[in-house]
């Protein structure tokens, strides 16, 4: 009777499912939207010597390009444009997806799955054309990564396009976040080869490279199997105490990989926010508020789904849930 409230979180203005600066991307995206295709394929080939804008790009313009992937991959076939070409594959893997939805395989029917594999088959031939024609692109090899991945295909088909992707660009971010992906329990894998792809992403990255980031990814790869754990146990002493502990007993190491990531002046890198998301909640659940704060004003309230949908505890939970840790570092 006599507690004192905690005054409710202050609900913050925050941007969803746009953790990118890229402005010309932005027109893109919307002359898409309006049936227009001129400025995509422009966008992308003007980046063909940058694989981490070229594969951000390709990955926003392939959702807007959900329902149209086979007039896309007609029009590459006549044109035989290597920007069409990875445009049609990256759209037959989001549309193959929204297919699927983003729930566990138990809650997936039969006929959707089938519809599934059937979409996610015919991203293959147009990213393979694709990296015929620019050998040196390191993206429609990523893309085919995320392909195989939902086709279950062999490990030893997994681990080919790894190394054809790594031969091209070393440190390719989004490729970095579906191998370690690949290699979680989740997926097949386990968490002590996942950790190890961490570990070593992180120490092999150069200065400033924010794919040291996969390190505190995996941490809570492994906090979301715990997390889940607790809720189907509907304990709420572990989930509070998971909550409160885990991040703190990997702080030291955390810590090492954003300081290298803080370590060279700052370049522009397109997954800077969210690299900063992940590593913003794991010093905010780790208590350590100076790294905490550095990270939280870093993602400027553009909130990614990972990891902030690993900690919420519903859904719909994400934007409350960022609100409350964010307001604590914030405000003090």
């Amino acid at each position: 009777m006599f507690r004192r409230k905690r005054p409710a979180a202050v609900a913050r203005e925050v941007v969803r499912d746009h953790t990118y600066d890229d402005a010309i991307l932005d027109i893109a995206a919307e002359e898409m939207d309006a049936g227009h295709l001129r400025a995509a394929t422009t966008v992308l080939a003007e980046c063909r010597d940058e694989p981490e804008v070229r594969a951000l790009r390709v990955e926003v313009l392939g959702e807007h390009a959900i329902g149209h992937a086979d007039e896309l991959s007609d029009l590459a076939k006549a044109n035989t444009d290597p920007d069409l070409w990875l445009l049609a594959g990256t759209a037959f893997i989001r549309e193959a997806w929204a297919i699927r939805g983003s729930g566990r395989a138990d809650n997936v029917g039969k006929d959707r799955f089938k519809v599934f594999f059937a979409t996610l088959r015919k991203a293959v031939g147009p990213l393979h054309e694709a990296a015929k024609i620019l050998p040196g692109d390191a993206v429609p090899w990523a893309q085919l990564q995320t392909a195989g991945l939902g086709l279950q295909v062999d490990r030893e088909q997994k681990d080919e396009v790894w190394r054809e992707i790594a031969r091209r660009c070393a440190t390719l971010y989004p490729a970095h976040w579906t191998r370690l992906q690949i290699l979680a329990t989740k997926w097949g894998g386990s968490a002590e080869e996942m950790m190890a792809f961490a570990q070593g992403s992180a120490d092999h990255a150069p200065p400033g490279d924010p794919v040291v980031a996969m390190l505190p990814l995996a941490h809570f790869e492994i906090f979301l199997e715990q997390f889940e754990e607790a809720v189907q146990a509907r304990s709420a002493l572990k989930i509070a105490t998971l909550k409160m502990r885990y991040f703190g007993r990997h702080r030291e190491e955390i810590a090492a990989a954003a300081d290298k990531w803080g370590a060279s002046p700052a370049r522009p890198h397109p997954r800077s926010l969210q690299a900063h998301n992940l590593f913003a909640a794991a010093f905010a659940l780790a208590d350590d508020a100076p790294r905490a704060k550095r990270h939280l004003l870093g993602m400027r309230d553009h909130v990614h789904d990972v990891p902030w949908s690993y900690v919420a505890y519903l859904a719909d939970d994400v934007e409350k849930e960022y609100s409350e840790l964010a307001n604590k570092y914030l405000d003090a």
